[in-house]
């Protein structure tokens, strides 16, 4: 299930570099308490913590001034968010309608229009493109730090990390193990690496650096699980936006 959130504004909406965070915050905020706590403290669980929902960045394309380092979108945001929770997804649409005036970042937006797609995936495959960068990695240490490697669409592990961190939100969601058989398989339509983006997510201290891949693909697999991923995103960090795929065509 997948909603599309529109927004205006009286002024000018500006947002710095890594404003996916404040996205974010937008979302949670539009969650109730008790679904907000949830998401953020408990989440779904299996051997890791899942919030199982994605979201795309702002679908429309801002202005962007180099000095000053802000995004300008004009008076009128949108963007995706998805989940294969709909209760989750039930929660927000409460939330968009009991509040008048919403927070992003500093800017005060109101909410223009919410439209609802609960497409459903019928076919073992599928060409779709990532409307955000899909996001794969490795952490280790080294010399005491943590070093961490980012894979490309290109690399063995991409596909192998994409299938192990399938197994374990399907685990999260359904309480139940993914057969080793039941694999997706992922296949970039694209050469060269001009796919490949570099975000910042957060501010200051708590700015990161991340590396992902943007692009068209085809996905092979079960489409039961094509549906899952579909709704809670591709790859990691899709609660902070990464993996949002949407099918070619639609």
């Amino acid at each position: 299930m997948r909603l599309r959130l529109e927004f205006i504004s009286n002024d000018d909406i500006l947002l710095p570099i890594g404003f996916n965070k404040y996205i974010q915050a937008l979302i949670y905020n539009l969650f109730s308490e008790k679904v907000r706590n949830f998401v953020h403290e408990t989440g779904f669980k299996s051997d890791k913590k899942f919030s199982l929902f994605c979201f795309s960045s702002i679908l429309e394309i801002g202005e962007y001034f180099k000095s000053l380092k802000i995004f300008n979108f004009g008076r009128k945001i949108s963007f995706y968010i998805s989940s294969p929770v709909e209760s989750l997804l039930n929660d927000l649409i409460k939330g968009l309608f009991k509040g008048e005036k919403f927070k992003l970042g500093e800017n005060d937006i109101f909410l223009s229009s919410v439209m609802l797609n609960s497409m459903v995936i019928k076919s073992s495959s599928i060409i779709v493109n990532a409307l955000t960068p899909i996001e794969v990695h490795k952490t280790f240490k080294t010399n005491g730090k943590n070093k961490t490697i980012y894979f490309s669409p290109f690399d063995y592990e991409f596909e192998r990390l994409i299938n192990i961190n399938l197994k374990n939100k399907w685990k999260a969601f359904t309480n139940e193990e993914l057969s080793e058989k039941k694999r997706i398989a992922i296949k970039p339509l694209f050469e060269g690496f001009s796919n490949k983006r570099v975000v910042y997510y957060g501010f200051g201290k708590k700015r990161y650096v991340i590396e992902g891949w943007k692009g068209t693909y085809q996905l092979l697999g079960n489409p039961t699980l094509l549906n899952f991923l579909y709704d809670a995103g591709l790859g990691s960090k899709n609660s902070q936006g990464f993996g949002f795929i949407e099918k070619k065509g639609e």
